[in-house]
C-alpha cells in the first residue's frame, strides 16, 4: 500500500495549472489553523513538498486526520475521482479504513465498527472450528491481500460447521441450501425474543441463512459465474457472524426441543 499511497498523497496535496504543478498550500494552511497545531505544516510543505509533509505526519492519528480533512476538501472541491482512487487503494490493501461519509460529508470511516470488530473477534475464539473458518473468512476480507470469493465461501462454511448438525443432525451432506429449506420446513426456529405474530422470530435465522446461501453467486459455473464484489463479501462476513454465535451457544434453537424431527 505504501507505494500507490504516496503517488495518491502526491496528487491529492498538488494540482496542475497550465504545464505546471502546483502545491495546494492554502489547503495545508486550513488544516494548521483548524487544528490548530503546535506543529504547523505549512511551511515544510510549502519548502519541501508532499515527500515531506507525509513524511511529519508519521503513521498515527495525525495522518488519519490529515487524509481525512484531504478527502473532505476534494468532495468539496468536486474531486471525486480522487477520492475513488483512495477508496481502490485502501480496499486493495484490507485496511480498516474506507472513503465514507460523516455526518453529511465526505471523510474516513473505519471499515469495520470497533465494536463490531471485537464482537466478532469473540465469536472466532470461542465458537470451536466455526470460529476457525470465521476467522479465515475474516482474514480473506480484511487482510494485506483480500480474496473476497474465499471470504464468501469461508463464511458459508463456518455458519454450515455451526448449524448442520442441529438443522440437518442425519444428513452429512448438507449444505447451507439444505439449511436454509430445512429450516424453512421446520418452521419452528426461534430466538429468545419478544414475538409478534406478523414477524415471528423463526423468520429471522432462516432468511438470513437464506440470503447468505442465495447471495454467493460464485457457486455457479457457466455463465452464471461471477466473483463477488467488496460490498457482497462484507455483508456475507458480518452476516455470518451473529449466525455461528447462536448456533455455537444455542441461542437459536427449536421450539419442539426435537432436533431429528
Amino acid at each position: 500500500m505504501e507505494r500507490p499511497f504516496a503517488a495518491w498523497f502526491q496528487s491529492a496535496t498538488t494540482y496542475v495549472s497550465g504545464n505546471s504543478r502546483h502545491k495546494r498550500t492554502d489547503w495545508v494552511q486550513e488544516f494548521d489553523t483548524r487544528t490548530r497545531s503546535e506543529s504547523p505544516l505549512t511551511s515544510q510543505f510549502s519548502t519541501y513538498g508532499p515527500g515531506q509533509l507525509l513524511s511529519l505526519l508519521g503513521t498515527g492519528d495525525r495522518l488519519i486526520h490529515f487524509v481525512d480533512f484531504l478527502v473532505y476538501k476534494n468532495a468539496e472541491n468536486e474531486l471525486g475521482a480522487v477520492n475513488d482512487r483512495l477508496e481502490t487503494i485502501l480496499a486493495d490493501a484490507g485496511s480498516a479504513w474506507r472513503v465514507g461519509q460523516r455526518l453529511g460529508n465526505a471523510g474516513l470511516e473505519r471499515r469495520v465498527p470497533e465494536g463490531v470488530v471485537e464482537a466478532a473477534e469473540n465469536v472466532m475464539t470461542t465458537s470451536g472450528a466455526a470460529g476457525v473458518l470465521l476467522s479465515e473468512a475474516w482474514r480473506a476480507l480484511f487482510g494485506q491481500s483480500p480474496d473476497y470469493e474465499e471470504a464468501y465461501e469461508k463464511a458459508i462454511k463456518a455458519v454450515e460447521e455451526a448449524g448442520v448438525d442441529a438443522v440437518c443432525p442425519n444428513n452429512r451432506k448438507a449444505t447451507l441450501g439444505t439449511m436454509a429449506r430445512d429450516m424453512e420446513n421446520q418452521g419452528d426456529w426461534y430466538l429468545p425474543l419478544g414475538e409478534d405474530l406478523k414477524h415471528p422470530s423463526a423468520s429471522a435465522p432462516y432468511m438470513m441463512v437464506e440470503a447468505l446461501w442465495a447471495g454467493q453467486e460464485s457457486r455457479h459455473g457457466g455463465n452464471g459465474y461471477r466473483k463477488p464484489t467488496q460490498e457482497e463479501a462484507e455483508s456475507a462476513v458480518l452476516l455470518a457472524v451473529p449466525l455461528v454465535q447462536w448456533f455455537t451457544s444455542g441461542v437459536l434453537a427449536r421450539r419442539s426441543g426435537n432436533p431429528s424431527s
